[in-house]
């Protein structure tokens, strides 16, 4: 299986090793043109983008007369650590003509580091013709076509150099060219010398190589459908076992001509269960032989194994028994959907973090993944810690990267949610020394959190809409961390939803009951539905109320920062910021908008909530705002 392989492989490299040139020979192309003709550069200009968002950018190409776009994950992926397959905010994308047009991104991968996006038009594009990545040469002619930084269009040509790249710790080989790869070409076409797409230029070694680095079209290709349809490329096995390549050592040291080594079973699992052992040797799946003696067979097997259908039956014929008593033996099993997995390799991971910034301590979901990559023995239940913050409460705590903490207060947390629920409880009733156990490797680990609790006896009546927001989650885990006592209300009394548990945060009270909570500070949260605060009398009366007492605090994530405008019967003096796309009615209602991502001053607390850090600066900012 290719995943694991590739992880395998990049624990064998080490994190900070340097890939090694290792091109296959291959017979080189004839009678390759030097230059490219107009006419292809005509037949492709049109298909080629620029990708920008508040982040980065990138190039990308259409694929589609209807507006499917193809480019790179790392180009339109966001900045958020804790949603690592959340893309950019704003995307856009600017056509050959300049046209600006807002992109959606369907999905994105980040090895292979493949997105695939959407913009609307009323006229067809002009797709790319997609060329047979399967049967590239070396030496064949290409160009790349590119948008750098500061420029329209680039193209730089060039030759394939080596069509067999392994050591770069990619889950599939990747193509090698000296057809310069410019910052800013990341998510573009290269191109064959007739102008059909070989592969998405991904990324280059800097030094006097200079070479660039390609995923084969036909890669890319095999994941669209999944984006389209899943928003993320879907792998699929039979968990969990590793593959390895015959090489000629060890096939003359095993005594066979061909097949794959069977080279790790996990307990218990599928695979196991299956009836499949460690050093069988794999020469058929459904009945058609397979073999590799080079780590591009290997990948290319794994590749295909991959992209086979979750919920489908595969039969392997394996020899099994030592040289010269060798039986065949045949199994079956069903291949299963992977689950998001942790980081590792080339990946960010794809699981969400939930951190806690001011204990310092972030946790994800633990998975069979990372008792392979952390080595954890035993297969413990509990979440992963995969922060811990220097200086921090969890720091103090003594707790480690790749601990699995297992019981918070004395109760199990075999589960996120479980691990969730028992944390958050024991912050919300202020407890003093929170115990925590945990397996660090084969030791059991017993230790306690003491949260500073820096708004201890702040009451904070939290007003929130209906419907998700990610933001809401992220300001209920922090206050409770903070020690603050909490009021939430809804329009309607309604729980809220949260985006990475199936839980819902309880409601306290409808908006129509507010106004005989005991609070010191209202706290007004944004969301798509956050409009509807301004029809809400009582909601309204009581920010009134509040800016005219000087012992409470108003503080405003977003759009909700218009509300005090609003509600007051006197201009708002106090500096304020919200988004921008906002602003212009703030400033027709006389505000003194700053546009400051976080905004404080007699007691009136705003802030744009445009992302997670902006969020916790805030809160920061609040808690110092008695």
């Amino acid at each position: 299986m290719k995943t694991f392989t590739a992880l395998l492989f990049f624990i064998a490299l080490g994190s900070n090793a340097q890939p090694l040139l290792l091109p296959e020979l291959q017979p080189l192309v004839a009678d390759n043109p030097v230059d490219i003709s107009e006419e292809v550069i005509d037949k492709v200009d049109p298909s080629v983008v620029s990708i920008q968002h508040e982040n980065a950018g990138g190039t990308g190409f259409i694929i589609s007369e209807d507006g499917y776009i193809l480019s790179n994950g790392h180009v339109v992926r966001g900045d958020d650590p804790e949603q690592p397959m959340k893309p950019a905010k704003s995307i856009t994308v600017i056509l050959h003509d300049e046209r600006k047009i807002s992109a959606r991104v369907l999905g994105f991968s980040m090895d292979p580091d493949v997105a695939l996006l959407k913009i609307e038009m009323d006229e067809p594009l002009v797709p790319v013709e997609i060329g047979d990545s399967t049967q590239v040469m070396v030496g064949q002619r290409c160009f790349a076509v590119g948008t750098p930084v500061g420029l329209k269009r680039t193209f730089t040509s060039g030759i394939l150099s080596n069509i067999r790249r392994t050591d770069l710790d990619t889950e599939t080989v990747v193509f090698q060219t000296d057809a310069a790869i410019n910052s800013g070409n990341s998510g573009g076409p290269l191109f064959d010398r007739n102008g059909r797409v070989l592969g998405i230029n991904t990324y280059a070694s800097r030094g006097q190589n200079n070479l660039g680095f390609t995923i084969p079209i036909h890669v890319a290709m095999d994941m669209v459908e999944d984006f389209k349809t899943r928003g993320r490329f879907v792998r699929s096995l039979i968990p969990l076992y590793f593959t390895s390549e015959l090489y000629d050592e060890l096939r003359r040291a095993l005594n066979v001509e061909s097949g794959i080594l069977i080279s790790y079973v996990k307990a218990d699992s599928s695979a196991e269960k299956m009836g499949m052992l460690l050093g069988d040797i794999l020469i058929e799946v459904n009945g058609e032989p397979v073999s590799a003696r080079s780590k591009a067979q290997l990948l290319d097997f794994e590749w295909d194994m991959t992209i086979l259908p979750a919920g489908e039956e595969v039969t392997f014929t394996v020899l099994r028994g030592v040289p010269g008593e060798r039986e065949k033996i045949t199994y079956s099993g069903i291949m299963e959907e992977l689950p998001p997995f942790p980081a590792f390799g080339r990946h960010f991971g794809q699981l969400p973090e939930h951190y806690y910034e001011t204990l310092g301590l972030g946790v994800e979901e633990l998975t069979d993944l990372h008792d392979v990559i952390h080595q954890i023995p035993d297969n413990p239940e509990g979440v992963f810690v995969k922060t811990v913050a220097d200086g921090s409460v969890a720091s103090r705590a003594d707790l480690k990267m790749g601990d699995v903490i297992q019981s918070v207060a004395g109760q199990t947390t075999p589960t996120m949610e479980e691990f969730r629920f028992q944390l958050d409880n024991a912050l919300a009733e202020g407890t003093s020394e929170i115990v925590l156990e945990a397996k660090r490797n084969r030791i059991q680990v017993l230790t306690a959190l003491a949260p500073d609790y820096l708004m201890r006896n702040r009451k904070i009546l939290v007003v929130i809409p209906s419907g998700l927001n990610p933001n809401v989650d992220v300001i209920i885990r922090e206050l409770k961390a903070m020690g603050a006592e909490l009021t939430l209300a809804t329009p309607d009394g309604n729980d809220i939803p949260r985006a990475d548990l199936s839980s819902s945060l309880k409601a306290d009270l409808s908006l129509e009951d507010i106004e005989e909570v005991d609070l010191d500070t209202l706290l007004i949260v944004d969301g798509p539905n956050a409009i509807q605060f301004q029809e809400e009398e009582t909601l309204m009366a009581l920010i009134q109320t509040i800016m005219k007492d000087d012992s409470k605090v108003l503080a405003c994530v977003g759009s909700t920062a218009l509300l005090p405008l609003m509600a007051s019967e006197e201009p708002v003096e106090q500096k304020i910021t919200m988004p921008r796309d906002v602003s212009g009615a703030a400033v027709a209602l006389g505000a003194n908008y700053t546009g400051n991502e976080v905004e404080s001053e007699d007691k009136l607390v705003t802030t744009t909530g445009v992302d997670r850090e902006v969020i916790r600066s805030f809160l920061r900012v609040l808690a110092n705002s008695r």
